[in-house]
């Protein structure tokens, strides 16, 4: 990621971010629900994809249109500023679980990178990260700086000192969330998995941030996944989510075997509540498997109610505001 022969320049990433077409796209500002309900914003184009490769341009401003739609600002600049301001560190953690075949696509990841910068945050403040060394290996990601001058590396380094104490073992939490950013981006894909149902918003947390121990995954990952993500906001803030929905996997999941369990949803989703945002995007995996006709699995992601109870987000659908944009 980042290099020329990906076709991501800085000028080319700040085009898809501001350029005059994009800001005349989005039309009427839309002001926030209120505080009883959490806003979820799906951005759908048919435009993403040129063959096996997804359009960085397309990609670009369909990350901008759903951050402007979720904010209600005129402008790009204005939305990114929404969460972003000059001075902080910013940590944008990826997914690469599903490597080779599904992981967050470095387009996305170069766009919401893009829009950071342009909030004022210094590129060389902005890490894009995952916690295993050994994930980056077979991705288009590549160690170093990125287009923009981010840095893009890998976790591993605990602070055990903010260590989480759940689901009957101690778990050390990743010093990039912690000790090295001041915020941490959410960048999950949209993925079915085999203990806890669903791997989304909340999984790329708890088990994305911690060295978790083997009774984590015990009883569908539950309640160990919402344990993790109250221990994660009480030390550090999650101020935005954008989930990769551009390929997603129904089924196989967390690492699907072959491509036959992917399809392409062709959205991303923009976020700031996790339980929303699983709740909406499970319902969409159960959709997918129910059409392809395999069991719901609802009831085995538990995890998303239990972090409900803990007042980590909405999970009422009535109480959710989906709004559908499409570039």
């Amino acid at each position: 990621m980042g290099g020329r022969e990906e076709g991501l320049t800085r000028r080319g990433l700040f085009t898809g971010i501001i350029g005059g077409a994009a800001a005349a796209a989005f039309g009427k500002r839309l002001a926030f629900a209120g505080t009883d309900k959490a806003r979820v914003v799906r951005v759908e184009s048919d435009k993403i994809w040129k063959g096996d490769t997804r359009d960085p341009q397309v990609v670009a401003l369909m990350v901008t249109k759903g951050i402007m739609t979720f904010t209600g600002e005129a402008t790009p600049e204005a939305a990114w500023r929404y969460f972003f301001k000059p001075g902080t560190r910013v940590g944008l953690k990826i997914n690469l679980l599903g490597r080779p075949l599904v992981y967050t696509a470095p387009e996305m990841t170069d766009a919401v990178a893009a829009g950071v910068v342009l909030a004022g945050v210094k590129p060389e403040e902005v890490i894009v990260w995952d916690r295993w060394k050994d994930h980056f290996g077979p991705t288009r990601y590549r160690f170093g700086r990125g287009a923009l001058g981010q840095s893009i590396e890998h976790g591993g380094s605990y602070d055990r000192a903010r260590a989480l104490r759940a689901s009957g073992g101690l778990c050390p939490i990743d010093t990039i969330s912690v000790d090295r950013t001041d915020v941490t981006v959410n960048l999950p894909v949209l993925k079915d998995h085999s203990g806890s149902g669903v791997t989304l918003a909340l999984k790329n947390i708890a088990f994305g941030c911690y060295d978790h121990h083997g009774s984590a995954h015990d009883d569908g990952c539950d309640p160990f996944i919402a344990e993790a993500c109250e221990h994660y906001v009480a030390h550090t803030r999650v101020p935005l989510i954008v989930m990769d929905a551009t390929e997603a996997c129904f089924d196989g999941g967390p690492r699907p075997s072959d491509r036959s369990r992917l399809w392409r949803e062709n959205a991303i989703y923009v976020a700031t509540d996790p339980v929303a945002l699983d709740t909406v995007c499970r319902k969409v995996i159960m959709a997918k498997r129910a059409e392809k006709g395999l069991p719901d699995k609802t009831r085995q992601s538990r995890h998303i109610e239990t972090a409900t109870r803990k007042g980590l987000g909405i999970s009422d659908p009535g109480r959710i505001e989906l709004v559908t944009v499409r570039v």
